[in-house]
């Protein structure tokens, strides 16, 4: 077979359905073989929506994200999405295709050439796990395996495989041979001695909080965390990209921590005498800036960490009991450890305070949330998308208030329906990683939410919407600004300057973005007054199509912050 039959039926043993990308004459062999053996190709008008549809596609489906794009202006296009995707830990396998190899010393057209020779690859070695230059087939059956071996297992991340166009249309003679290269793989429990000390301080802590990250959800660990908490009335913190690992109806959840954390969360953290780290390698937003006595006090504080990657354990703040260990495997054994012996469950007293700590929480969200002002306030549009829109609903966020607000505010009730970047906080991941999530849930309802700014960088990836029948809906939050930015500018420098979209006499300006989503072949519908928005959100899901909804909301009203963030502590000085 071709090299480029192998490498798709290596994929297929792989469970691959799927394959993201965009067209070029490097890469089409491939696109033909896939085709050939069923694997569908989603095809995008820019490889960094491509990029991010594959990686939400694995976030929700947990199916390796493939991606298969053209060389050097398509692999760059792809650079952003593929370091998103690789910063959240998802697992993903670039293939690009590259100039002949016999052309490579001619320097031809099209090919990366500057520093050395046929040199692409060399972009992405900051943000991929491993990066293979393909120059002959006949390496392909060891380095496909490998391939896809690094990239899922681990802590799982991206590897780009950089293959000449001649290498896809050469001859091998080999079967393909992948998952049968690491049979019997299984959970990797954290050791017997590490549980036990875990157990015994979990025992005897007065005021222990779990707090779980990304690590639970890619672990599949939701139904051990949870009956964990349950075990010992522990109360559960998330991260960010942790948001969904635990029901967030439950009485134990306190929501999200760190800089646009809810108060419960943080106030909870801070005064935990033991804290449980799961899957979390203690990002800045989510420990707020690491700044003592505001999410975490640690130390006095003692911490049991758990973390697959043992470079992750103590990282950040030392730990009294580090487990290296898959999240499931170790939960679940932690879980029968102290099923071993006598418990104590959490006192009332103490669930009557997190009950209090969670009603004052919503009280104070309240004030936002049922602003009857035009243009509508943001918090409360989020208010209604989490009333409206069914529980299972998958929202994909883009960033600025429909990241971190929704962070703040939505409730997830179940795992793998907050979708985020979480490590870059790129602008412009939603509109496309939408699609991505759909097509790997088509019962679900999924909802883009993002910004005017962030939407018209990406836009184009509607056009794949429409073109494959995805009913994905965008909320589009039109504030005429990049309103993240322009509070700092206005809180810190007397200036909003570059933030704005105005016309050259200072009107506000956006396109008519009901009238671009009909161009697009799609429906659309503007809504300017908070009473309208229920029955806006009920029809825009109602509809089961590609649909566009504009919400015009406020500019100039930043989110409650509850946790610290410390570029706070240079900008307060602006200019002056």
């Amino acid at each position: 077979m071709t090299g480029a039959m192998f490498m798709a039926h290596c994929l297929q043993q792989e469970g691959v359905t799927k394959v993201f990308g965009q067209c070029g004459h490097t890469n089409y062999a491939l696109i033909d073989a896939c085709h050939r053996l069923g694997i569908a190709y989603v095809s995008f008008r820019h490889e960094q929506q491509a990029a991010h549809a594959a990686d939400a596609y694995y976030r929700v489906s947990h199916r390796l994200a493939v991606l298969n794009v053209h060389l050097s202006p398509g692999l760059t296009n792809a650079l952003t999405g593929v370091a998103t995707a690789a910063a959240d830990n998802t697992p993903m396998v670039v293939i690009a295709g590259n100039t002949p190899s016999y052309h490579h010393a001619r320097e031809p057209h099209q090919g990366m050439r500057m520093h050395q020779d046929a040199s692409q690859g060399d972009i992405f070695r900051p943000v991929c796990k491993r990066v293979w230059r393909i120059d002959d087939a006949k390496y392909l059956p060891d380095v496909m395996p490998r391939a896809l071996n690094v990239s899922q297992t681990g802590r799982p991340g991206a590897v780009l495989l950089d293959v000449p166009m001649n290498v896809f249309s050469q001859s091998l003679a080999h079967d393909p041979v992948t998952v049968a290269r690491r049979p019997g793989y299984g959970r990797v429990v954290g050791d017997a001695a590490g549980i036990a000390a875990a157990a015994a301080m979990l025992r005897q802590a007065a005021r222990p909080v779990i707090f779980a990250g990304n690590g639970v959800g890619l672990s599949e660990a939701t139904a051990e965390l949870l009956a964990l908490a349950d075990l010992l009335g522990i109360p559960v913190a998330t991260t960010l990209m942790g948001k969904g690992v635990f029901p967030e109806d439950h009485p134990l959840s306190l929501g999200m921590c760190g800089i646009w954390g809810a108060r419960v969360a943080n106030e909870t953290t801070r005064d935990a005498d033991v804290l449980l780290a799961v899957g979390t390698g203690f990002a800045e937003a989510d420990c707020s800036s690491w700044t003592p006595g505001v999410t975490f006090t640690i130390p006095p504080t003692r911490l049991i960490q758990i973390d697959l990657d043992p470079q992750e354990i103590g990282k950040i703040y030392p730990v009294d009991t580090g487990i290296v260990g898959d999240a499931q495997a170790t939960l679940r054994a932690l879980v029968a450890e102290l099923r071993s012996a006598p418990l104590v469950s959490a006192s009332p007293e103490r669930r009557a305070s997190i009950a209090a700590g969670k009603a004052a929480w919503q009280v104070e969200l309240a004030r936002d949330q049922d602003n009857a002002d035009r243009p509508i306030h943001p918090a409360r549009l989020l208010r209604d998308l989490s009333r409206v829109a069914p529980a299972d609903t998958i929202f994909v966020t883009d960033v600025g208030w429909n990241k971190n607000g929704a962070g703040q505010q939505l409730r997830s009730v179940t795992p793998r329906t907050f979708l985020t970047s979480g490590g870059l906080a790129t602008m412009g991941f939603s509109p496309a990683a939408a699609i991505g999530a759909k097509l790997a849930a088509p019962d679900r309802t999924v909802m883009s939410l993002v910004g005017d700014g962030g939407f018209l960088s990406v836009c184009g990836a509607l056009t794949t919407a429409v073109e494959l029948g995805v009913p994905v809906v965008w909320v589009l939050f039109n504030n005429y600004c990049f309103s993240t930015i322009r509070t700092v500018g206005a809180t810190y420098f007397n200036n909003t300057y570059g933030t704005e979209f105005t016309t050259p006499d200072g009107k506000p300006y956006n396109p008519d973005f009901v009238l671009l989503a009909q161009a697009f072949g799609m429906k659309g519908a503007r809504v300017e007054d908070p009473e309208a928005l229920p029955a806006a959100i009920s029809a825009a899901i109602a509809a089961n199509e590609p649909y566009l909804l504009e919400v015009v909301t406020r500019g100039d009203v930043p989110m409650p912050r509850t946790g610290h963030w410390d570029i706070a502590d240079f900008l307060q000085l602006g200019n002056d």
